[in-house]
């Protein structure tokens, strides 16, 4: 694995944590999230964007603003 395939997978796990723990600690309903078109991010699939730095990166600014009551 080279460093940036290591650091995508760091990052995604982090942002699993964090969209679990947006849902409190609920999985099943992070994985349902997950897996559902979410309009924050333009209607795409959350799981269809862990796959780079940059989506990632869009997850996680779109789970703190909704940790802030922030709904874009």
């Amino acid at each position: 694995m080279t460093k940036d395939q290591q650091r995508v997978s760091e990052l995604r796990d982090i942002a699993y944590q964090e969209i679990v723990n947006l849902f409190e600690g609920d999985s099943v309903a992070a994985d349902k999230w997950i897996t559902s078109s979410v309009r924050g991010l333009g209607n795409h699939v959350p799981l269809s964007l862990m796959g780079t730095e940059l989506g990632i990166q869009k997850i996680r600014k779109l789970v703190g603003q909704l940790e802030h009551g922030i709904f874009p």
